[in-house]
């Protein structure tokens, strides 16, 4: 992104689909990340590190295949 990147708001809302994309983005990826960090938080460090890449990959898999109409 551009340092002269500005995101464009009407009324408080984002009206370029840019924006919208990368807003939506930054919700999805807090989203997942606070979720992994509650359902895997009994996890010492090591195992939790493990558990975490390997489901995150996984939930980017199911949501593309989501994305492709798949099942």
């Amino acid at each position: 992104m551009s340092a002269f990147y500005k995101d464009t708001r009407i009324n408080g809302k984002l009206v370029r689909l840019e924006d919208v994309i990368d807003e939506v983005y930054n919700r999805a990826l807090k989203t997942i990340d606070d979720s992994l960090y509650e359902l895997l938080n009994d996890k010492d460090d090591d195992e939790f590190y493990e558990d975490y890449k390997e489901a995150f990959g996984h939930i980017v898999e199911k949501l593309q295949a989501f994305h492709n109409n798949e099942d």
